[in-house]
């Protein structure tokens, strides 16, 4: 299970690597027009994905959003289309919109017609659901392709289809204490069983590490060999143009040395 916060605060390098440092996989910013205060930027985004910590990326700008239904539900996903697009959020990527608030049964149906004309909006993203367990299991009980993100409040019952769950809200304890462990003003606490799954937008990764690393830079350094294919096998005569080229520096020295007795 990774472990992962959400914030209203902006992230820098520092916390970022504390966050790690702390267990941290993911972190939770909101994808919002600017101005707002609470807004993720491209250059945040950076840092915290070069720290090796995704980015859970959500729409909020008012708790009551999907209150808006259809008509609201396409303009918010066109916007935060174009805000990710601008940043860069590559295709796939989860979007996850918020309602914040204790949703009744009466307006289930507009949440669900605000996620289909968001969805429609987003083009090559996806959409998701924040929310309490009344809305996360109405949707989960249609079946629609909408990821999952489920708040600790209002119910402590966690539908098993939330690919995200937020346990802690930041005046628990152990939130407190990771605000404090990391310099961010305050933090909710949450968990995903997959990030790829839940679509979140992934640090770049890392090169692998091979044991004969330090030795194949060595060989094309020394013109051995070009580098590549170094866990291929060899033919005869690649073993033979290896030898012969490793060779070529002493037979240098020794026509340097011959032409030198020769010239006494």
């Amino acid at each position: 299970m990774y472990q992962g916060i959400d914030t209203s605060a902006r992230i820098t390098a520092a916390q970022a690597a504390k966050l790690r440092d702390q267990g941290v996989s993911f972190v939770g910013r909101y994808l919002v027009p600017a101005g707002m205060g609470k807004e993720i930027t491209a250059s945040e985004a950076q840092t915290i994905r070069d720290a090796g910590l995704a980015v859970l990326l959500c729409w909020e700008v008012g708790t009551g959003d999907m209150k808006g239904g259809a008509a609201k539900g396409a303009e918010h996903g066109a916007k935060a289309r174009q805000l990710a697009e601008a940043m860069g959020v590559p295709s796939g990527t989860t979007i996850y919109f918020a309602a914040d608030y204790n949703v009744p049964t009466s307006d289930l149906i507009t949440c669900q017609q605000y996620l289909n004309a968001a969805q429609a909006a987003l083009g090559k993203y996806h959409v998701g659901a924040y929310g309490g367990e009344r809305l996360i299991t109405f949707l989960a009980d249609r079946g629609l392709p909408i990821k999952l993100w489920q708040c600790v409040a209002w119910t402590n019952e966690f539908s098993d289809a939330a690919a995200v769950i937020q346990y802690a809200w930041q005046g628990a304890s152990d939130a407190v204490a990771m605000a404090a462990a990391t310099g961010i003003l305050a933090v909710d606490l949450d968990s995903c069983e997959d990030m790829r799954h839940a679509g979140l937008w992934m640090p770049p990764a890392k090169p692998e590490k091979h044991w004969y690393d330090d030795t194949m830079a060595w060989a094309k350094k020394e013109g051995i060999c070009d580098g590549t294919r170094p866990e291929d096998y060899a033919t005869r005569a690649e073993v033979c143009q290896m030898i012969r080229n490793y060779n070529r520096r002493f037979e240098a020295e020794d026509n340097k040395t011959a032409s030198g007795l020769l010239a006494e």
